[in-house]
């Protein structure tokens, strides 16, 4: 077992109110959330002495102008490139700091207008083919240009491999769906789908509607992670990180010869081992799901449902509140929202501390759950939290 294990906990999420048109700045948001993941902790900013962002294509804004504009002076900002897992990436970045004696308490965000600025799934300017994906002159000129398309063709190759249906797909919308219904901060509250509307949904890139794709919005999330020590001094109650595997890679996109393999399936021995845990102990899950299949397939990566069985899986409704995998409990990145991952990362908290303990959301006793990102089929990330 890794030596870091459980010497780290996260101590306070928060968000800004979600919406397609937030009518402001990357900025002001990150200030809303970041606040509101300091009064969830009983934090103040001076707390912080490390802050970091991540951000697609400059859609975010810096560290350092956040900490100026909350008033702290961290003696450790970053701010890196990049999309789903990293989350989990900087979470590592934060618990090796603190670990090494560097910083206490660490505050990351992800803050983006993706319905009213940069829209990742709308696609890119072919001017910028290399910039946004190496080897995209080798596509995108084709009219692959879009990540439902790269995915799309993936998943196609995957569902023809294992008897994969459309139906499977759609199970796995109906029930993130559904749980977006119990959660009044979801954009889809209010939006429940059934089989039958999935099914008559015109496909936008095969095999994927609109149903199986993310919705994005204008949205910022925050996390604190501080040492086991200090989360003692913490109002909320600690979440420990109990094992990680921050980044794992697969072939590069210029050699993907091998399509049947992702990185995620690489990760899973790590993230197991750090933890000192199996897949079947684990109570509930953040999966990724920037689209429907991505979910199916990380299934078999992480050990929940075998090859060839992951269809079955989802369609006995093991993904539902009361199933043996609950999953993206407020409707995930398909119907709550689109960070790249983090919002999916503070309902796992949430579910952890059982902060929705007496009602109708909260996964009964639930004490070890995972989070998985997915920046494509050739980078993963995850790890494994406990309360």
């Amino acid at each position: 077992m890794s030596t870091y294990s459980n010497q780290c906990a996260i101590v306070g999420v928060g968000e800004n109110q979600r919406s397609r048109k937030s009518g402001t700045t990357p900025l002001h948001m990150a200030l809303t959330a970041a606040r509101n993941a300091l009064a969830d902790a009983g934090l103040e900013a001076k707390d912080l002495d490390g802050i970091m962002n991540y951000s697609t294509g400059g859609d975010s804004c810096p560290s350092h102008e956040l900490a100026t504009y909350l008033g702290c002076h961290p003696k450790y900002v970053k701010d890196v490139s990049g999309g789903g897992s990293s989350t989990e990436l900087l979470i590592a970045d934060a618990v090796a700091l603190i670990e090494a004696g560097m910083l206490e308490t660490v505050l990351i965000y992800r803050s983006m207008n993706g319905s009213s600025g940069v829209q990742v799934g709308r696609g890119y300017d072919p001017n910028m083919l290399q910039e946004m994906l190496p080897g995209g002159s080798f596509i995108m000129p084709y009219g692959s240009a879009s990540p439902s398309q790269w995915f799309g063709m993936f998943a196609n190759r995957h569902m023809h491999e294992t008897g994969i249906t459309k139906e499977h797909l759609g199970h796995v919308c109906i029930s993130f769906y559904e749980h977006a219904q119990r959660n009044p901060n979801a954009f889809l509250n209010g939006k429940p789908l059934d089989m039958e509307t999935y099914l008559a949904t015109p496909d936008i890139s095969m095999p994927f509607n609109i149903h199986d794709c993310c919705v994005e919005l204008d949205e910022a999330n925050a996390i604190i992670v501080t040492s086991a020590s200090n989360a003692k001094n913490c109002k909320s109650k600690p979440v420990f990180i109990a094992g990680m595997a921050p980044r794992t890679t697969h072939s590069q996109v210029h050699y993907w010869t091998q399509v049947d393999e992702v990185a995620a399936d690489h990760a899973a021995a790590d993230l197991y081992k750090s933890a000192g845990v199996k897949p079947e102990d684990i109570q509930v899950a953040s999966i990724y799901d920037c689209f429907s299949w991505v979910v199916l397939r990380q299934l078999e990566s992480y050990g929940f449902a075998k090859r060839g069985e992951v269809g079955d899986f989802v369609a006995a409704g093991n993904l539902k509140l009361g199933g043996s995998l609950p999953s993206n409990t407020a409707g995930g990145m398909l119907s709550e929202g689109y960070t790249h991952g983090m919002n999916n990362v503070l309902e796992l908290v949430r579910q952890l501390r059982h902060d929705y303990k007496g009602t109708e959301r909260q996964v009964k006793d639930c004490e070890l759950g995972i989070a998985t990102g997915w920046a494509g089929p050739d980078i993963a990330g995850a790890m494994i939290l406990r309360n």
